[in-house]
């Protein structure tokens, strides 16, 4: 037997429990699995979005479009070694002013001066009735929609274009625009969404610049210059700058007249021949007017006739009284469709040229287009007739008005940003908030319905085209129980004076309505129909046409003439100064 050396000492180990080792797996899994974990939720994915899934498969010849900063739904084609572009495209995005006219079975397209007729499967297009050779044909027809050669529409448009390949694609950017764009601080990856799971669309490199869409938190929507719109992380991105693009287009701009100072205009109402004679009685106490507007024309059907009660006598008195005559052209017709006069070319060829001639004849000095109640469906047509006329105007030097609703998501087929650019004056009719028919009860025209109209307007028209037009009538409101046990809401309009005098012969007085901005009345009279009215006086004339100085606007208006306090003309001109 070995014996152990004196002062030496054996280290035993100690063997580890089942316990110890299956809470040392444990943690082992536990951070296993918060590895997993984050891996998972935050390691950026490699996986890429194919071209299809991105653009939409391709059929042949076709090329995918990106228009700005969004792919659209609609293809350009190749034909015959030449690009098109489907109408619905051009229309919505790119060049509105290329109008199909379904009636004649050509495209029209409208210059400030000239309007372009072109027939599909030509070479060629007319100019004012004489013929000009293209080359090649401008409008296609297939079975999937309409085409407009590419190099056509660009010669008329504000836009520039690139094509790229694998997939093809059709990249058009605006020009006459100012776009925020940024380089990019390494290479990096373009994804469909925020979100580094998000699959890749494409790689940018290192110095590239791109257009900045969108800032979020931590990532920012941009276009690459080859028109993918993705997202990249805000880190990816250098200091933004502006970039203003220069205008593509060079061909004729459109003018406006406009008038020496702000606009002032009245709406006088003319129902019948005989009321001409009254222009000095009506007038007599008006002043700071310079532009009187009688409601002579009217359109008598779809065709495109028009019944008159004109006058040249009463434009010779006008002009005598240093006032302007502006000729105002309605449809508050029941034997009218608006829609189908709209939607035939010979009809407002018929309106427009009658107009014109008048206008010489009469000696008024220009137009003024009310048509109300326009339907969506006749937007498109209703911009077309507002162009075609404006054309006519401009070529015989008479200004070109129309009157649009307060805008509202319902009324934008009204395009008042077109209307802006070939209408001298876009008047906005700052009434009938709640109106004739309304089965809700109101005020006409509330101050802030008024603020919000005008602030609307300007996002649209230029301010020194934007008319406000104010109210002098209001309604007077009835509420009352039906023998069923209905309600019954019924109104009926008072001018200015009247409505104060109802207000007296029923013993009320006003109190001041915060909500509204204006003076308010009520009462229930003998056959217990509850009575409600919001009332005009010189603080609420006052503040409307302030709003017109405020917001340095081209002018103001009054419906109607005859309805007025004598105060208003005072009022009205001190305060638009």
């Amino acid at each position: 037997m070995q014996q152990k050396e004196r002062g030496s000492t054996v280290k035993k180990t100690k063997k580890k429990t089942p316990k110890v080792r299956a809470a040392a797996i444990a943690a082992c899994l536990v951070l296993a699995g918060i590895l997993i974990i984050y891996m998972v939720r935050f390691m950026p994915t490699r996986k890429r979005m194919g071209a299809d899934e991105y653009f939409g498969t391709l059929g042949e010849n076709e090329l995918a479009v990106v228009v700005e900063d969004h792919v659209a739904q609609e293809r350009a084609v190749r034909i015959g070694g030449r690009l098109y572009v489907d109408y619905d495209v051009v229309r919505a995005e790119l060049n509105p002013r290329f109008h199909w006219d379904d009636s004649v079975g050509l495209m029209l397209f409208t210059t400030p001066l000239e309007v372009y007729e072109i027939a599909p499967g030509s070479t060629s297009f007319a100019v004012d009735g004489t013929a000009q050779d293209a080359g090649y044909e401008i409008l296609k027809t297939e079975e999937d929609g309409m085409y407009l050669s590419l190099e056509f529409l660009s010669r008329y448009s504000d836009f520039t274009y690139e094509v790229f390949e694998e997939p093809e694609r059709l990249v058009i950017t605006y020009g006459s625009k100012t776009v925020t764009a940024a380089p990019v601080r390494k290479k990096t990856a373009v994804r469909y969404r925020g979100g580094v799971k998000s699959p890749i669309l494409t790689e940018v490199s290192k110095g590239e610049e791109v257009v900045v869409v969108e800032r979020l938190e931590n990532w920012s929507r941009v276009v690459t210059p080859d028109g993918y719109v993705g997202y990249l992380k805000n880190n990816r991105l250098g200091d933004e700058i502006s970039v203003e693009r220069p205008s593509a287009y060079d061909g004729p701009a459109y003018t406006s007249l406009s008038m020496d100072g702000r606009l002032n205009l009245v709406w006088h109402q003319i129902d019948l021949k005989e009321m001409n004679d009254n222009f000095a009685e009506d007038t007599a106490d008006m002043s700071g007017v310079n532009v009187i507007s009688p409601t002579w024309y009217f359109l008598a059907d779809s065709e495109g006739a028009i019944d008159s009660f004109a006058d040249p006598a009463y434009v010779e008195k006008a002009h005598a009284a240093g006032l302007q005559v502006w000729a105002l052209i309605s449809n508050f017709s029941e034997n009218v469709s608006t829609t189908e006069l709209l939607a035939s070319r010979q009809a407002r060829n018929r309106v427009q040229e009658y107009l014109i001639a008048e206008a010489s004849s009469v000696g008024f000095d220009g137009i003024n287009i009310d048509f109300e109640g326009i339907q969506e469906s006749a937007g498109y047509d209703y911009v077309q007739f507002m162009r075609e006329l404006s054309i006519l105007c401009r070529k015989n030097g008479l200004f070109l008005s129309v009157d649009v609703p307060v805008p509202m998501d319902f009324s934008r087929h009204y395009d008042r940003e077109e209307l802006g650019v070939v209408c001298d004056y876009v008047i906005m009719m700052g009434y009938d908030e709640h109106y004739a028919g309304s089965d809700i009860v109101g005020s006409v025209a509330s101050m802030d319905f008024e603020r919000t109209g005008i602030a609307n307007m300007l996002r649209e028209v230029p301010k020194e085209k934007v008319v406000s037009a104010i109210p002098f009538y209001t309604r007077l409101w009835y509420t009352g129980t039906n023998e069923d046990g209905t309600v019954s809401v019924t109104s009926r309009a008072l001018g200015m004076g009247r409505a104060w005098e109802v207000l007296e012969e029923n013993g009320v007085t006003a109190v001041w309505d915060d909500a509204a901005g204006q003076p308010y009345g009520e009462w229930t009279d003998s056959d217990g129909v509850f009575c409600q009215i919001w009332l005009e006086d010189d603080s609420t004339v006052a503040e409307r046409a302030s709003l017109v100085r405020e917001n340095d606007l081209g002018g103001i208006a009054e419906w109607v003439l005859g309805n007025e306090l004598d105060y208003v003309w005072n009022v009205i001109s001190e305060n638009i100064r």
